[in-house]
C-alpha cells in the first residue's frame, strides 16, 4: 500500500515538473518572438528612414537640376572653322550661348548619319571610323528646355594612310568659273583634294570661286599676279609681283598663302630669298602632262595615269580641254589606289617639310625626308628641271 502511494506521488512530482518546464519554455519562446518582432519592426523602421532620405536626395536633385535651368539660354552659336574633316583629324568647334550667365549651356549632339561624328563636352568634333565619304548634318541642342538649336553640314573625307600610295594634282592659272567650277564638282563628287595656284589678278576677279576652292578643302597657293616669269625682273618689280599676290589671297580668303608655283618654274636664289621673305614656299612640280600644249583631253587624261607614289602633277585650270580629262582620271586614279591629296598633306604624311624659301617638285616615298627640300643653291641659275621651264 505504502509502495503504491510512493509511486502515485512521485508520478504527480514528475507532471508537476514537466509542466513548470513546458511553461518555461513557452515563456522563453515568447520572449524571442517577441524580440525579434522588434528587430523586424526596427529594422523595417530603418528601411523606411532610408527610403525617407533617398526620396529627399532626389527631391533635392530635382531642385538643383532645376534650379540649374533657372536662366535658359537665349541665344546658341555653333560655328565649324572648316565644312570638311578627314577621318584621323579633329575640330574645335566655336561655341558661344547667351546670356553669359546661363546657368545650363550643356549640348546635347546628333548627327544626320547615326554614329558619324562624336563632339566632346568642350567642342572637340571627332569623325569616325566608317563615315568618309559622307557629307552630314551636326546639330547641337539646348538641355535647358529652352528649344534653341544650332546645325552645321560636314564633308567627311577618308582619312590618309602614308603607306598607301598619293599623289597631288594642282592646277596653275585659275581661276576660270567655267571650268573650274566643274573641276571642283568632279573632285568634290569624288572627296577627293588638289592644289590651285591662282593668279593673283584673277582672285581679284573670281574671288566665289576662290573661297569654294577653299571650302570643299583645297590648298590655295598663288602663281604671282600677273604670271611674269620671275627670273626676269629687277628687285623692285619681283617684290611687287609677289606682295600683290600675296595680298589678293589674303583680301579674299583672310589668311596669306603658304605656297607659290613660279611662272614656267623659273626659280633662283633671288627669287627663293624674294618668296621667303614673304613666308613662301616654291612648289614645282614632278609630272608635267602638257595639256597647254597637247589641248587633248586623252592625252592629258593618258599623262596622269603614269602618275607614280608621291608624284606632284601640273595641269592647267582655265581650259575647257582639261575639263573632261579631270572628270575621268579623278575616279579612275582612285580605284588605282591613289589618295588624292593636297600638297602640304602630300609632305606631312612623309615627314618631309615646306619652308619659306626652298623649292621643292615631289616627295620621295622611300625616304623621310628628301634632298631637293633644302634652300637654293649658291648658283643665280634656275634651279627648276629641264622641264619645268617649258610650261606657261
Amino acid at each position: 500500500m505504502k509502495k503504491g502511494i510512493q509511486y502515485i506521488l512521485l508520478l504527480v512530482v514528475v507532471l508537476i515538473l514537466g509542466l513548470g518546464v513546458a511553461t518555461v519554455a513557452r515563456r522563453l519562446i515568447g520572449s524571442s518572438a517577441k524580440g525579434s518582432g522588434k528587430s523586424g519592426q526596427k529594422t523595417e523602421q530603418a528601411q523606411n528612414k532610408d527610403k525617407d532620405k533617398d526620396k529627399e536626395e532626389d527631391t533635392e536633385a530635382t531642385t538643383e537640376k532645376e534650379a540649374d535651368n533657372s536662366v535658359p539660354m537665349t541665344g546658341l552659336t555653333v560655328k565649324a572653322p572648316q565644312g570638311y574633316l578627314r577621318v584621323g583629324k579633329t575640330m574645335q568647334l566655336d561655341i558661344k550661348t547667351e546670356p553669359a550667365e546661363a546657368t545650363n549651356t550643356a549640348l546635347d549632339w546628333s548627327c544626320s548619319l547615326d554614329g558619324a561624328v562624336t563632339v566632346s563636352e568642350d567642342g572637340v568634333l571627332t569623325p569616325n571610323e566608317g563615315s568618309e565619304k559622307n557629307t552630314v548634318t551636326v546639330t547641337a541642342t539646348a538641355t535647358d528646355g529652352s528649344g534653341l538649336k544650332q546645325s552645321f553640314d560636314l564633308r567627311i573625307l577618308p582619312g590618309i594612310d602614308p603607306s598607301k600610295p598619293m599623289v597631288a594634282i594642282t592646277f596653275d592659272d585659275g581661276p576660270n568659273p567655267e571650268t573650274t567650277n566643274v573641276m571642283l564638282d568632279a573632285l568634290e563628287e569624288n572627296y577627293a583634294l588638289a592644289t590651285f595656284f591662282c593668279l593673283g589678278q584673277n582672285v581679284g576677279y573670281y574671288p566665289d570661286v576662290v573661297k569654294r576652292e577653299y571650302e570643299l578643302g583645297m590648298e590655295v597657293g598663288t602663281h604671282t599676279f600677273a604670271h611674269k616669269q620671275l627670273t626676269a625682273l629687277g628687285a623692285e618689280e619681283l617684290d611687287s609681283e609677289i606682295s600683290k599676290a600675296v595680298k589678293a589671297n589674303e583680301d579674299v580668303l583672310g589668311f596669306k598663302p603658304k605656297l607659290m608655283r613660279p611662272p614656267y618654274g623659273a626659280a633662283n636664289k633671288t627669287v627663293l630669298k624674294a618668296v621667303g621673305s614673304y613666308g613662301l614656299c616654291c612648289m614645282n612640280w614632278s609630272l608635267d602632262t602638257e595639256d597647254w600644249k597637247t589641248k587633248n583631253a586623252d592625252a592629258t587624261y593618258k599623262m596622269v595615269m603614269t602618275a607614280t607614289d608621291g608624284d606632284v602633277v601640273l595641269l592647267h585650270d582655265i581650259h575647257q580641254y582639261n575639263v573632261d580629262a579631270v572628270k575621268r582620271f579623278v575616279p579612275d586614279l582612285m580605284a588605282a589606289g591613289f589618295q588624292l591629296v593636297t600638297v602640304p598633306e602630300l609632305y606631312e604624311n612623309r615627314g618631309e617639310t615646306l619652308d619659306p624659301g626652298t623649292i621643292h617638285f615631289r616627295t620621295d616615298p622611300t625616304t623621310e625626308s628628301a634632298g631637293e627640300t633644302t634652300a637654293a643653291s649658291s648658283n643665280d641659275g634656275a634651279t627648276a628641271p629641264e622641264s619645268a621651264t617649258t610650261a606657261p
